[in-house]
């Protein structure tokens, strides 16, 4: 067996790990219970593989790799922040992961065939919860904010394949934009069946990213910081009293977020070095809700401003290389992010598993040279 054999075989080797649990934890409640808590150390093992059969060790400590040792360096952090607070074990493996990820994003390289099966994963997902399952708000076992993540997440990994796949192929100029036109007014009105704010909110801003956004750099900054100045104007609006009594969809202004996020942000300025871990019912057990409900500030208050300072530079060098250049793949691809970005503003979301690989999956396809069809012999 040659090296580019044995190289993609050990790709297949974590793809299969990886999509066991997308399966187990985006299809039915009973599964998903089963499985979900314990997906973060396989998808580590999974990363962890991916990392040794793409980067050179040797070059990393020859080349002195910053970002290498930044990665290194967010992850000891992570897990010596976790010991000193006394944390569960399983926040190491979230925080670990998503810097994997992040680390990985522009480093991992599969083939089409690969990212076909993965793209193929998340259209039999789709196509299951929006033709098969038939559960919408009221109507539902669990959290329906969850399954309108799987519908958002899986649509992000369909489109971004679908475009790549197709881009080779001449086509009118208008075909890509109505097709995902036609896309996204199937899955906003399958969210919208779920009542799920936030995540229609998320598929808006995808929208408003593909069609108007310029895609450059100089926008990171104003997605970020507008994604960590949201819970600051929901305290600010329940603290005054201009919300009280507004109802979106059948439900408080802020469902409650505005309370949690002003709750934990008085506790972490207890802790702002290691953040709180995870084991809240001892360093804060005063929380009315144990869950932060926003994926950049989860990083900051229960890992610590120093490792969310590693992270927010792991994503915005990430994103500005989608956005180094203009092409159908690439816009579809830096929608996708920003879009799982905006429904991260109300949920822990792209920071766990298995959402976090998804997220990855985008990173890669945004990566992946288009394969230009060769031209027929005369």
């Amino acid at each position: 067996m040659n090296h580019q054999k044995i190289h993609q075989f050990v790709d297949w080797f974590a793809i299969i790990i990886f999509l066991f649990f997308v399966f187990t934890t985006m299809t039915t409640l009973s599964l998903w219970e089963k499985f979900t808590y314990i997906a973060p150390p396989f998808i580590f093992v999974s990363l962890g593989i991916l990392f040794l059969n793409h980067v050179s060790l040797k070059d990393c400590f020859q080349n002195k790799e910053t970002e290498f040792f930044l990665m290194c360096g967010g992850i000891l952090l992570g897990g010596i922040n976790i010991i000193l607070i006394k944390s569960n074990i399983g926040a190491f493996f979230t925080i670990a992961d998503f810097i994997l990820i992040l680390y990985l994003a522009n480093k991992v390289r599969f083939d089409r065939i690969q990212m076909g099966t993965i793209a193929l994963a998340s259209f039999l997902i789709l196509f299951y919860w929006l033709f098969i399952n038939e559960e919408s708000y009221g109507y539902y076992l669990a959290n329906p904010n969850g399954s309108s993540l799987v519908v958002l997440t899986n649509f992000c990994v369909f489109a971004s394949f679908l475009i790549y796949y197709l881009s080779p192929f001449q086509m009118p100029k208008w075909l890509f934009p109505a097709a995902i036109l036609f896309l996204i007014c199937i899955i906003g009105a399958r969210i919208l069946s779920f009542n799920c704010r936030g995540v229609l909110l998320a598929l808006i801003a995808w929208a408003g990213t593909y069609y108007i956004l310029p895609k450059k750099s100089y926008t990171i900054p104003f997605v970020l910081g507008a994604s960590l100045l949201m819970p600051v104007i929901y305290v600010f609006l329940w603290k005054s009293g201009a919300v009280d009594g507004v109802y979106v969809l059948g439900k408080r202004f802020a469902s409650g977020r505005d309370i949690i996020w002003y709750q934990f942000f008085q506790i972490f300025l207890e802790h702002p070095i290691t953040g709180l871990g995870s084991n809240l019912d001892v360093v804060a057990p005063d929380l009315c809700i144990k869950e932060v409900h926003h994926a950049l500030l989860d990083i900051l208050f229960i890992h610590g401003l120093p490792v969310f300072l590693i992270v927010l530079y792991f994503l915005y060098k990430r994103i500005q290389e989608v956005c180094t250049s203009s092409s159908p793949v690439k816009a579809v691809c830096i929608a996708s992010v920003y879009g799982m970005l905006a429904a991260g503003t109300f949920e822990n979301y792209y920071i766990v598993s298995p959402y976090n690989m998804l997220m990855l999956i985008i990173f890669i396809i945004s990566h992946t040279p288009v394969l230009v069809p060769k031209a027929k012999k005369a």
